[in-house]
């Protein structure tokens, strides 16, 4: 009796030892992979550098526009591609004897929101006219489809080049799969954007701010809003402005054609004028991604503010965006999450700080001067400044994903707030408090939008328009 039980207490301590030395052994197999993969990008990140990087087309002049992939019925579009050189975000690189990652190409489309292909390649051509065909290692569907039939697409192909041969980087690329089988037989290819210089691929940032801007759409008009925008943002740090239009009015182009002249901004046409019914607000997310991505590839800007004409990222104990980025951003943030707080644009206007001089008075940072008291959660309503080279997918109202070792900082209600001016009231019986906040650039915006507007509108002698 008492030899059976020893047998069996032998039996579970072996079993047991078994089973832990085989657990030690995979932590091991793991921890031994995990390993070899870093130091693999580290010698990877490092070839890199070393590369001759070269424009395939110095004179591409980063003007895209939606264009029709394959069947036309189909309504399959596709806007932009861009060269990014971050190695962390490929799941499978290549370094040995004949082939090197150099970096992926990211794609943006819109496409039927549950597209039948299981595979979709990227058709990749050099300025000689050479292609060749990539498997493309992500395609799907971003967020924020709010149940739509179509949605906006992100695709990223890798991009691996031979090893001690010349370094050729793809000119144009084209999207093809089975379903749209014309995306194969007569490809759309659009233009690849590359930085401005490629002497910033692989050098720091530029510690600048830029702002990227919803859509403007239905003949948006309000001229002096749009001014009044630019001028605050300008003040709090920003030094670029990327626009993306549906329909305007002549004017508000005038305007923006000014601050294009001034260097200031980019200005594209976003004709998704075939989606507007069956595709989220126009394509923001398409939009939103795409501006994040020309910060980082093509202009090296730091930092993207990610939001609508409507709201301005107010920081409560800085004096400025910029001088909040500069002290409180320790470099491993994807995204600063500012939280909503409304201002209404049905609430009485209150004009005691314009000066008497002042030609555009009702300025509605500084006329609308009582927000809701409740401050929204996190990620409801909110909107974020990006590092623009932490981002690999960007929503409207939070970072979706971010590169290896970055996260999100949400922004403590009594450091900073968004500043929502909305039109309408979400709930109009919300308890509000007076906030003058705003008003502390109230001075110099007066005449920063009074000067822009006597620049634009002469004939009119200095006033912007209302809505």
């Amino acid at each position: 009796m008492l030899a059976a039980q020893e047998n069996r207490f032998q039996y579970v301590y072996f079993t047991l030892s078994g089973l832990v030395a085989c657990t030690m052994l995979i932590l091991f197999y793991i921890s031994m992979r995990t390993t070899i993969n870093e130091r693999l990008r580290d010698d990877l990140k490092l070839l890199q550098r070393q590369l001759i990087y070269e424009k395939p087309n110095p004179h591409w002049n980063y003007n895209n526009s939606w264009r029709r992939i394959g069947n036309t019925t189909l309504r399959h579009e596709i806007f932009s591609a861009y060269f990014d050189v971050r190695t962390d975000i490929i799941r499978n690189v290549q370094l040995d004897e004949q082939l090197l990652t150099v970096g992926s190409l990211r794609i943006f489309a819109i496409l039927p929101e549950r597209l039948r292909d299981s595979r979709v390649s990227c058709i990749v051509r050099y300025a000689d006219f050479s292609s060749h065909e990539i498997v493309a290692e992500e395609a799907g569907a971003m967020h924020d489809v709010h149940n739509n039939s179509f949605a906006a697409w992100s695709i990223m192909c890798p991009l691996h080049v031979k090893k001690n041969s010349v370094l050729r980087l793809p000119q144009v690329v084209a999207l093809s799969y089975a379903s749209n089988r014309l995306s194969h037989l007569s490809p759309s290819f659009i233009q690849i954007s590359y930085p401005r210089n490629m002497t910033e691929m692989f050098g720091k940032s530029r510690a600048t701010i830029s702002v990227c801007v919803g859509p403007l759409q239905e003949n948006y008009s309000n001229v002096l809003r749009l001014v009044e925008f630019v001028e605050m943002y300008r003040l709090q740090g920003a030094t670029h402005f990327y626009f993306y239009y549906v329909e305007a009015s002549d004017e508000v182009r005038r305007v923006l054609d000014h601050y294009q002249r001034l260097g200031l901004a980019d200005v594209f046409e976003w004709n998704v004028q075939a989606h507007l019914h069956d595709v989220h607000y126009a394509g923001i997310v398409a939009q939103f991604n795409d501006c994040v991505y020309r910060a980082n590839v093509v202009d090296n800007h730091r930092y993207a503010a990610v939001v609508d004409l409507d709201e301005v990222l107010m920081p409560l104990k800085h004096n400025s965006l910029a001088d909040y980025l500069r002290q409180c951003d320790e470099g491993r943030t994807s995204g600063f999450v500012f939280r909503n707080v409304f201002f209404y644009r049905r609430d009485s206007n209150d004009t005691f700080n314009a000066p008497g001089h002042t030609l555009n008075r009702l300025l509605y940072t500084q006329s609308k001067v009582r927000r809701t008291l409740e401050v929204m959660p996190a990620y409801m309503r909110s909107k974020v400044v990006v590092n623009a080279r932490a981002i690999v997918e960007m929503g409207n109202h939070q970072v979706y994903r971010s590169a290896p070792g970055f996260v999100d900082h949400i922004v403590h209600q009594t450091v900073g707030l968004l500043f929502h001016y909305r039109d309408k009231c979400i709930n109009c019986k919300m308890v509000l408090i007076v906030d003058y906040t705003a008003r502390r650039f109230g001075s110099l915006l007066f005449d920063r939008v009074d000067a822009t507007c006597l620049e634009v509108f002469m004939e009119r002698r200095g006033i912007c328009a209302l809505a």
